[in-house]
């Protein structure tokens, strides 16, 4: 599975990147998997917690905010989303 990452300021993408990865199961490889992204990224690593892992469980997707990272940021939105392999046939 991928999961597709970017960073927005003011509704545009101004970073992005195709994360290749096996499969999040829980919360302890989601961090794993933020903490890689962000650091093929350049970016620091937002403080991830049991709502964001959900959301990414139950939608493929959640957001951070700058209030969200212990370091100051250029973006307004951290936003993670699984992108879903098309199935061939």
């Amino acid at each position: 599975m991928k999961i597709w990452a970017k960073t927005i300021v003011e509704e545009k993408i101004t970073r992005d990147l195709l994360y290749e990865y096996e499969a999040i199961t829980n919360e302890d490889e989601f961090i794993n998997a933020m903490q890689e992204i962000c650091g093929q990224m350049d970016i620091p690593t937002p403080v991830a917690t049991y709502v964001n892992f959900n959301h990414f469980v139950l939608f493929n997707n959640t957001k951070f905010k700058q209030r969200d990272f212990v370091e100051s940021v250029d973006f307004d939105v951290f936003d993670i989303e699984a992108v879903p392999e098309k199935k061939h046939n």
